[in-house]
């Protein structure tokens, strides 16, 4: 039994990554001393690990012990409860070398201290003994037993040395974004067009945080369905023209959404009808104008302006007025009939109004 004990509770400090470049969930970089690896030799070889791995799986250490995964030298566990559950790779950390300090202290903490609740998964414990272990939904914990295997088991049925559970901590992280797609359709930035009704939001991170994500919304919005696993069907449906979602990692809102009613642009055109002296002299020395007005706000300027002949060809282009509610064009000379005005606004709305000139 001692000699089982040995093998699952060494420490191998030789071979460290001198150049290690590890960081917490938090973007901290842990000791490059603090990251080692286990070396293939006694008393941690294939036949020596097997050997502790079938005495786990034969209830030395207590009935509740179920292999999840076969031994590895790849990381131990710091490396798993720390890192590898976060979505980083498996790595050998050393909690007497500092590795475990940057997590859990510093300016900047990966996670915060809590109680244990039975009830709660996704909590990292660290033990009187220098292990860690991550609890599960039922109760359970899951450790990586130095270069063995990863086990889940109960708090206690552990090795001797390991201790008893010391002290809880739940994530303090934001995960990454890496994809959002709405409606099906990937988007960027925070701040999209869309339309009022029925919308689907899904995300993708780049971490694996304790708990969420979590959406909520703001003015505008509703949410009708909230999926832990990244989806969200939400109704935008005022009573502004804009609207939004608010996304929680952790219990706390790590990323915004807003949106915006493409339609929210109202545009008016007078004269209109126009008479036919004051639109045939226009272009020349005549005095009488066509003013183009975006009556919303000014966070919705006008940025282009066309005129459209009956088969909404272009016959005019033109640079709206820098002042964002009103642009004023001169028509070219000639023109009798109807035409269209056609305006695109900042928020990519756009708008078509017709334009009568009479004789």
């Amino acid at each position: 039994m001692k000699q089982i004990f040995a093998i699952i509770l060494v420490w191998c400090f030789q071979n460290h990554f001198s150049e290690a470049q590890i960081f917490t969930p938090n973007g901290v970089q842990i000791p490059a001393a603090a990251v080692t690896v286990y070396n293939n030799v006694s008393p941690n070889t294939n036949a020596e690990l097997q050997a502790t791995q079938n005495a786990i799986q034969n209830g030395v250490y207590g009935p509740s012990c179920v292999i999840i995964a076969n031994y590895s030298r790849q990381y131990n566990c710091h490396g798993y409860a720390w890192h590898v559950s976060t979505g980083g790779n498996q790595i050998v950390i050393l909690s007497a070398a500092g590795g475990v300090t940057p997590y859990v202290a510093g300016a900047n903490p990966s996670y915060t201290q809590t109680n244990y609740n039975s009830a709660k998964g996704k909590v990292r414990v660290r033990y009187s003994g220098d292990h860690s272990a991550v609890t599960t939904y039922d109760g359970m914990f899951i450790s990586k037993w130095g270069p063995g295997p990863m086990v889940k088991h109960n708090a206690l049925d552990v090795p001797p040395g390991y201790g008893n559970p010391s002290t809880c901590w739940t994530c303090n992280y934001a995960p990454p974004l890496t994809s959002t797609y709405l409606d099906g359709k990937l988007i960027s930035g925070s701040f999209q067009n869309t339309t009022w009704g029925s919308h689907n939001m899904q995300i993708f991170w780049g971490l694996d945080p304790d708990t969420g994500p979590v959406f909520t919304p703001t003015a505008g919005s509703t949410i009708i369905n909230n999926q832990s696993s990244g989806t969200v069907n939400f109704t935008f449906n005022g009573p502004s023209n804009n609207g939004g979602l608010s996304i929680a990692f952790c219990g706390a809102p790590r990323h915004s959404f807003t949106f915006f009613k493409p339609s929210g642009a109202k545009m008016q055109i007078y004269p209109n009808p126009v008479q036919d002296e004051g639109i045939v002299t226009i272009s020349s020395n005549g005095e009488e104008n066509i003013q183009a007005v975006n009556s919303d706000n000014q966070t919705n300027k006008m940025v282009g302006l066309s005129l459209l002949d009956g088969s909404q060809r272009i016959l005019q282009e033109f640079l709206p007025n820098t002042e964002p509610n009103l642009t004023t064009i001169r028509l070219k000379a000639g023109l009798k009939g109807t035409y269209f005005l056609k305006a695109t606004f900042e928020d990519g709305s756009v708008q078509t109004k017709r334009v009568l000139v009479e004789e």
